[in-house]
């Protein structure tokens, strides 16, 4: 995968920073930002063996869609924000390595 590492970092920043309390505009931003990158994500990944990914970001971009949120409490979304930068990182780091054929 040879794209920007934005894809990846940029989300990952902004569900940290989201542990802050912030205006709602943020969190609708965050949103967006979100379900965007983990559609393209799941979109490029879909066509590799790696499956596994193409699920997880799928299923993230369904949460973090926009059109229809998901409503859960602050500690709930604290938790899965942090999860899901830490899916970020490690695919971000896994997919700057070039895959080795066994």
């Amino acid at each position: 995968m040879n794209n920007s590492r934005l894809i990846w970092l940029l989300p990952a920043a902004m569900l940290l920073i989201a542990l802050a309390p912030l205006p709602y505009g943020y969190y609708t931003i965050l949103r967006i930002v979100v379900c965007g990158s983990s559609a393209y994500i799941s979109w490029t990944t879909a066509d590799t063996k790696i499956t596994g990914w193409t699920v997880a970001f799928a299923a993230v971009a369904l949460l973090f869609n926009p059109i229809v949120p998901v409503y859960l409490d602050r500690e709930i979304w604290a938790f899965i924000d942090v999860g899901v930068a830490v899916i970020y990182f490690i695919h971000w780091w896994i997919s700057r390595r070039p895959l080795t054929s066994t």
